[in-house]
């Protein structure tokens, strides 16, 4: 017994010092991409939010004002205005992204005709620069020459004046978002399907579940993971989003299409006010987390139900 003791103290003490060195090689791995976030994202954070507290204009003495910036922007109806158009062109591009995605995968997983060559052309948006396609769809939708109202007035129906209105500026604008975000959507969404292992579907078959049985209890429940992802990350790019806006409304008419990235833009290079435009960039990222937050809870709820309670 006395020999058993001493053989296994000397284990145990050798087994502690092979976890504490692994422990070690844990933190020094992750404290290198700590480092780097550090310095690349929270450094200039750091002096996003200096310069927000500033009156920094370029050429003039650049002094402390306090809250003053953040104070200015809340007492602005048109700031309200934009945030709450903000908020609801996010909710609204990043639901028509999901929902035409989910579609096209699920049209994909049933073994569509032709699927290689639909996965094809659903691809070839990624080959095309950004900028480049806003600038085609914006010739398609043009009032006067856009193939889009030239194809509408073939079948007899009045034509749409693109970028010419409030409201229907707003629904290109979206429309193009929709066709540049959902495309990715789809394919992870489609990998995702192809995931579900196929006896549970047959399983549910043999139950009596009928199509909208298997999709909503079988095949959602699997999938919601990869769903929750994209929703986060659309989220983000849709509150940042400015190419679109630029280059096809630049905000307008007026300030119809402006959104807070439009709004920063035009804050800080158009009037240089780079503290009030400093402001707005920190409302933005205050507005990302808050619905990133919002959509990680949700999914943190669905995918582990015991930790509701």
């Amino acid at each position: 017994m006395a020999t058993t003791s001493i053989t296994a103290a000397p284990d145990g003490r050798r087994r502690r010092r092979n976890r504490n060195a692994e422990d070690y090689i844990a933190i020094g791995v992750v404290a290198v991409p700590i480092l780097l976030l550090l310095l690349f994202i929270g450094i200039p954070a750091i002096a996003l939010l200096a310069t927000a507290f500033s009156d920094y204009s370029p050429g003039i003495p650049t002094k402390f004002v306090g809250w003053k910036n953040f104070s200015t922007l809340f007492n602005s109806s048109v700031f309200y205005t934009i945030l709450l158009r903000n908020v609801a062109y996010v909710v609204g591009v990043v639901s028509l992204q999901l929902i035409v995605a989910l579609g096209i995968a699920l049209l994909l997983d049933n073994e569509l005709p032709y699927r290689r060559i639909w996965m094809a052309l659903l691809i070839a948006p990624f080959a095309i620069s950004p900028v480049v396609g806003v600038v085609i769809w914006k010739n398609l939708l043009d009032p006067s020459y856009g193939l889009i109202n030239y194809v509408i007035s073939s079948l007899g129906l009045p034509t749409v004046p693109w970028m010419s209105t409030p409201l229907t500026s707003m629904i290109a604008v979206v429309i193009v978002a929709v066709w540049r975000g959902f495309p990715f959507i789809a394919i992870i969404l489609f990998a995702a399907l192809r995931g579900i292992p196929g006896e549970v579907k047959e399983a549910a078959r043999m139950d009596g579940a009928n199509a909208f049985q298997v999709f909503w209890y079988v095949k959602l429940p699997f999938i919601m993971p990869a769903l929750s992802i994209m929703a986060l990350f659309e989220t983000i790019f849709a509150v940042r989003e400015f190419d679109t806006i630029q280059t096809m409304t630049g905000g307008g008419p007026g300030t119809s299409t402006s959104l807070l990235s439009h709004y920063l833009y035009r804050t800080a290079f158009g009037t240089f006010r780079f503290g009030m435009g400093a402001a707005v960039g920190w409302v933005m990222l205050a507005l990302t987390m808050a619905m990133a937050a919002l959509i990680i809870w949700r999914a943190y709820r669905d995918m582990f139900p015991k930790a509701k309670a």
